[in-house]
């Protein structure tokens, strides 16, 4: 039982440049998915706070550490949390020109970037079983959407359009600003079968899920459908309609076969 090569779409706001997209996404497949963790899927979506400096850069960062170096689920703990964080918070403070920066804003760069995360991987349950199992983290609200039998059956870590706010926890490139961070930590686990659709995605695109199927529109249906010819139009389209809030927009699609 494969898992077929994810699809990726993505867009920035609408009237900004591609290089001012501040969400990011990584997935990484293995040739063999087996019951080691060598033979994990990992998948990895963030949305970096605007407002903040250099958070295109930590969201990079972030997806790439957690698709390079995923942190032990089972074993997940503050200090674990932290000590993962660490050497990405080192990499992201590397890369910040600090020598470009002018007086008045190198407060705000200390201060760090911040950015929403949401972390996935995907083994083998067992040699003997036709099923995956799958874990996942999420701090904000980035969301994980699992589909079987043409039904919505997992949505983590929110589960409606209302429990989206403009104050979502997020990860701090700072370590220095993470007190409290463990707090806002949300973790799930299951089990995905042949013919499940596994949807990750940034809080614009889940906020739009949740509410398509809250009036049962079966919004899956049309992700499934869509092809990159047309992704920025539909996204368009959606956000001139009011379905959808004009910002960075990233999902990921992965189907069990």
């Amino acid at each position: 039982m494969p898992l077929r090569p994810p699809t990726k779409f993505w867009l920035p706001k609408a009237g900004n440049r591609t290089d001012e997209y501040e969400d990011a996404s990584r997935a990484l497949y293995p040739q063999r998915i087996g019951t080691s963790g060598r033979g994990l899927a990992r998948v990895a979506v963030t949305d970096g706070a605007s407002d903040a400096a250099f958070a295109r850069e930590w969201a990079n960062v972030l997806v790439d550490a957690f698709v390079s170096r995923t942190p032990d689920l089972d074993g997940l703990s503050p200090e674990s949390l932290s000590g993962w964080l660490e050497p990405a918070q080192d990499e992201w403070h590397d890369q910040v020109p600090w020598d470009r920066i002018p007086w008045h804003g190198e407060a705000k760069a200390r201060a760090g970037a911040f950015a929403t995360l949401l972390g996935l991987t995907i083994g083998a349950s067992s040699p003997r079983t036709n099923r995956f199992s799958w874990q996942a983290m999420a701090i904000g609200d980035c969301c994980l959407f699992i589909v079987r039998d043409d039904r919505l059956q997992v949505s983590f870590p929110l589960e409606a359009h209302a429990e989206f706010d403009n104050n979502p926890a997020l990860v701090c490139s700072n370590p220095t600003s993470v007190e409290g961070l463990w707090e806002e930590v949300r973790q799930d686990s299951g089990e995905c079968v042949a013919g499940d659709l596994i949807i990750v995605a940034t809080d614009a695109i889940a906020a739009w899920f949740l509410a398509q199927n809250a009036i049962e529109k079966k919004p899956w249906e049309t992700l499934a459908e869509l092809q990159s010819s047309v992704w920025d139009d539909w996204v368009a389209e959606q956000r001139r309609e009011g379905l959808m809030r004009n910002d960075d927009t990233t999902v990921v699609i992965i189907e069990v076969s």
